[in-house]
């Protein structure tokens, strides 16, 4: 009777520890569920939402890329991955309530840790419950690189391969970390038209006029118009402090911050015209 006992309460255990590290991930963008065919997935080049489906406080280590160790570990499997996870360093503090909307895509060096302890202290920015379930959400605006920090519509590939892998249990000899890869098939979003600035960079026409004695005076002027459609990073003419800003468009008129810049888009949207300097910029770059 003791052994049945025994055997009976170690059945359990099992399945209560089961349960306790059981999650799932999802994909979410445009506000519905991405579908997912054999760990792949389409999106669009803007930002997405990881979706983490847990019961109880937990912790998991996530990496991203496109290096060849990732796509290798993605064809290979989740074991090939796990290993990538696991040898996968901190990259310092992370921030609660995913505050820069980021995760790390540094090609499996450096890991996002992603836990939950309660409702106050996880690091997701949002939070829901269906039933026994709770949903974390992780909204990525952002892509940690090792050389800079890229908004999702900058990403240089058309791939991004996502391995993670619940951690809080590793001391533990009976626990199996569950690992989840995805690599998503990422499809660039064109400009409307000519004149959409988006993605463009605009350079002051002429030539620089640089000072003695001021250093840094006399450059050219120049519009980085970003490929989210929403924010520029710029240098007025003969200035040498680059400034950020955010802009909207409406036909062949593009506003800077709150009007105190403005341009029309002219020359079949390869210059623009400040419409109140009259001063011409010329396209310089657009991004693909």
């Amino acid at each position: 009777m003791k052994s049945v006992l025994i055997f009976t309460f170690s059945i359990i255990s099992i399945l209560s520890f089961s349960q306790r590290n059981e999650y799932e991930l999802f994909l979410i963008q445009h506000g519905e569920k991405v579908k997912i065919k054999n760990n792949q997935a389409k999106i669009d080049k803007i930002p997405f939402q990881l979706v983490y489906k847990f019961r109880t406080p937990g912790s998991w280590d996530l990496i991203a890329g496109s290096n060849t160790n990732m796509q290798e570990a993605f064809s290979k499997g989740s074991d090939a991955m796990k290993k990538l996870l696991l040898k996968a360093e901190s990259g310092g503090a992370d921030g609660y309530l995913n505050e820069d909307e980021s995760i790390r895509a540094w090609d499996g060096k450096i890991q996002t840790g992603i836990i939950y302890d309660d409702d106050k202290h996880h690091r997701f920015d949002t939070l829901y419950r269906k039933g026994k379930w709770i949903f974390g959400v992780r909204t990525v605006s952002f892509l940690s690189t090792e050389n800079d920090e890229l908004m999702v519509e900058e990403w240089p590939d058309s791939t991004l391969i996502i391995g993670t892998v619940n951690t809080k249990y590793l001391s533990n000899a009976d626990f199996k970390p569950k690992t989840i890869i995805l690599k998503l098939n990422i499809k660039d979003i064109p400009n409307t038209s000519m004149f959409d600035v988006k993605g463009k960079t605009f350079l002051e026409k002429g030539e620089a006029s640089f000072q003695e004695g001021c250093e840094g005076c006399g450059n050219l002027g120049s519009f980085e118009f970003k490929k989210n459609g929403k924010e520029v990073e710029y240098l007025r003419p003969g200035s040498d402090i680059i400034s950020f800003s955010t802009y909207r468009q409406k036909n062949k008129q593009v506003t800077v911050g709150e009007e105190k810049i403005s341009f029309t888009v002219i020359s079949g949207g390869t210059q623009i015209l400040d419409n109140e300097t009259v001063t011409k910029y010329n396209l310089i770059l657009q991004k693909k």
